[in-house]
């Protein structure tokens, strides 16, 4: 099974709205929620080209970003990392079944190292692959593809468990099972078509596990 991170397994792209937004209004930057529903899940790379694009290049990136992850660490530091409804009780049957799990996340290495030891949860995963680790971002597959190799498993037996729709796309474009959690961004009728799934938290994932 393949995990997304951000908005899946913990409930960290609200505080990424906020502190993108927090970001805008503090330094008079027109950051607008278009623009970040575009930047959410994709790698900081592509995220880069759609805020430049936006802002017309007035405003820069890696500075603007460097302040959002700022703000959203303070705020876990503070209140502790909220983990998705389920993902605990997921991640026990994963592992009595024996059925591996990988991480495939466009967020940073170093990041998604210090969500998984906060939670608890880095022992469960076999693999990683992070942001800068593929050639291309969501939606393009590359990040599942990879996932599903470094498993040594063909991806039309990965199970992959999305709540964005850059993160479906990349998973049916690589051949594997997508399965959409809903988190800000909604299952359109669109998305349903894409998905072998659409349930509402993590331990209805469990029912599903039979087709892996």
């Amino acid at each position: 099974m393949l995990f997304d991170m951000d908005g899946l397994m913990f409930d960290t792209e609200r505080l990424a709205w906020d502190a993108w937004m927090r970001v805008g209004e503090e330094n008079g930057w027109p950051i607008t929620g278009e623009l970040i529903d575009r930047m959410r899940g994709v790698t900081a790379a592509y995220s880069s080209i759609l805020f430049t694009e936006a802002l017309d290049g007035k405003v820069d990136f890696h500075d603007a970003r460097t302040r959002r992850v700022r703000y959203m660490e303070a705020e876990i530091r503070a209140n502790g990392l909220p983990v998705k409804p389920g993902l605990p009780e997921l991640l026990t049957e994963l592992r009595r079944r024996n059925i591996p799990a990988a991480l495939a996340t466009s967020s940073a290495a170093e990041m998604a190292q210090w969500y998984l030891e906060l939670s608890g949860t880095a022992e469960f995963f076999s693999a990683r692959v992070c942001g800068a680790e593929v050639p291309n971002s969501k939606p393009a597959p590359d990040v599942f593809l990879t996932a599903a190799d470094k498993l040594g498993i063909p991806p039309e037996r990965c199970m992959v468990l999305e709540d964005s729709p850059s993160g479906i796309q990349s998973a049916h474009a690589a051949g594997c099972l997508p399965v959409m959690v809903p988190d800000l961004s909604p299952a359109t009728p669109e998305l349903r078509t894409l998905c072998a799934a659409v349930i509402d938290n993590l331990s209805e994932a469990i029912p599903l596990l039979d087709a892996l």
